[in-house]
């Protein structure tokens, strides 16, 4: 049985099994040191990111290690785990925990701020917060009707062209499915979903969860009887539009966020290097894994300084070595109604859409070797771009995202109660009552999934089962032909 989140309410799960203190930075308040302009970000309290390739007399970690201790800080280093499949395994970086003497969290602002002071810029661009990245919902009087609201499935269920195999991830005939990893709050119960071979469930790289919790993990701190969560059955609304749009897709869950909506983005990047692992040894043909073709983020980070359009991080490479092995990873563009781009998405090659088509702004931006991040905003039922849609050029596509209709997780019930009328039995609609298993709900989160779908069913007709090279050339023909952004040469 996991632990309630405890007080503060600002708390954000470790993949330990404890909850790390998380500080929001307020740039009218935090000190600094540097010429730079700061903006409002999250961060965990008592950690640290060094990036890049970290060996013995490494500077940045010799540095960190002496005004650590100055400030009688103790430290604590922890590696990041890497693909053993990979033929080349760099060292992606290191995260530190720092403690006071007495146990207590350390608030690591003042100490960055001190160390990007002291170092030059290469220095300085190596150290970084662990940023606490949120899922993708509309803020309150940017979307219409915009939180999820109880609906009607009227019709069948979708139906798949290709017969069920021994596993989710094959068909009768023995060959794969495209297989959507869903990285996000897990996947509920659900008629759709329950006893079929669309879902890969409870899937694991050498005994331990892919993602930061089990599928099954109690991890809300919320008693049954009370509001539901925000982000209570975001995955599996997720996974209801994926298959929707591509119902012979098999689906994976990889649950990082507790329903809160967050994770810290060194264990978002310890995720993705684990599933990269398990789409490594899926390739390999190691039996109990599959290969992964499309992956869908929901979620995002500001940075804290505001000129940083560029900023590197660990999860960066993670991603990049996810697409050099030909899959493609789709990012929702965020709900902030702005052109201020959010990370991961920000990471995108630059477009413009012309009809609904994308035209990279620069051709050496796309590489043959691996696939584009490719980044999703939301649309109205008629077209035109949502109230709380962020749009810029980093933008690859547009896809419905208002008033969406998908799954929820039929155990979804909260406090709230009908209005009971007295007239016949008859009642107002139960805002929290989700036993029925759909919900409406907007967010460039749903969009992004549609998107994943489409790249799915282009991929059903490739059935690709070959090395990593042919996984890029097939799905950069998938990406060409849902975007409209050409192939490289």
């Amino acid at each position: 049985m996991s632990e309630p989140i405890p007080e503060p309410e600002l708390r954000v799960r470790d993949h330990a099994g404890g909850w790390r203190p998380v500080r929001e930075l307020d740039p009218a308040e935090a000190p600094c040191r540097r010429d730079v302009r700061l903006a409002p970000t999250r961060y965990v309290a008592d950690r640290l990111i060094v990036r890049g390739t970290v060996g013995e007399g490494d500077e940045v970690l010799a540095l960190l290690r002496e005004q650590s201790e100055a400030r009688g800080l103790v430290l604590v280093e922890e590696e990041l785990d890497l693909a053993p499949m990979r033929r080349e395994v760099p060292r992606r970086g290191i995260a530190v925990h720092l403690t006071q003497p007495d146990g207590d969290a350390a608030d690591v602002w003042d100490l960055l701020d001190d160390l990007a002071d002291r170092a030059d810029i290469e220095t300085s661009r190596r150290i970084g917060l662990d940023h606490v990245l949120t899922g993708h919902r509309p803020k309150p009087g940017l979307a219409v009707l915009g939180d999820r609201e109880p609906s009607h499935q009227v019709g069948p269920a979708p139906v798949r062209a290709l017969g069920a195999g021994s596993a989710p991830w094959l068909s009768d005939d023995g060959v794969s499915r495209p297989v959507v990893a869903v990285v996000d709050t897990g996947i509920g119960t659900h008629p759709w979903f329950n006893g079929s071979h669309v879902i890969i469930r409870d899937a694991e790289v050498d005994g331990r969860p892919i993602g930061t919790f089990t599928e099954d993990e109690p991890v809300t701190g919320h008693e049954p009887e009370t509001e539901l969560p925000p982000y209570l059955g975001h995955g599996t609304f997720i996974a209801g539009v994926v298959h929707q749009v591509c119902a012979d897709a098999a689906i994976l869950p990889v649950r990082v966020m507790s329903t809160d909506g967050s994770v810290r983005e060194w264990d978002l990047a310890r995720s993705l290097e684990r599933l990269l692992e398990y789409h490594l040894r899926g390739v390999a043909g190691i039996d109990g894994y599959a290969p992964v073709d499309v992956v869908v983020l929901a979620l995002g980070f500001h940075p804290e300084l505001l000129e940083d359009d560029d900023y590197e991080g660990v999860l960066r490479g993670v991603l990049r070595d996810l697409r050099r092995e030909g899959v493609i990873v789709v990012v929702s563009a965020g709900n902030d109604g702005r052109e201020q781009p959010v990370f991961p998405a920000a990471w995108a090659p630059h477009v413009r859409r012309v009809e609904n088509r994308a035209e990279p702004l620069d051709d050496n931006d796309l590489r043959a070797d691996y696939t584009p991040l490719l980044v999703v905003t939301a649309a109205n039922p008629n077209g035109t771009l949502a109230s709380f849609a962020n749009d810029g050029p980093w933008v690859t596509a547009v896809r419905p995202g208002t008033n969406v209709h998908s799954t929820m997780p039929t155990t979804a019930d909260g406090a709230l109660l009908p209005t009971n009328l007295g007239d016949g039995g008859r009642e107002s609609v139960d805002p929290d009552d989700f036993t029925g298993g759909f919900a409406t709900w907007s967010g460039t989160s749903f969009a992004a999934p549609v998107l994943a779908g489409e790249l799915a069913k282009a991929l059903v007709s490739e059935r690709i089962a070959g090395p990593s090279g042919e996984r890029v050339a097939a799905a950069w023909r998938a990406v060409a032909n849902a975007t409209g952004l050409p192939i490289p040469v």
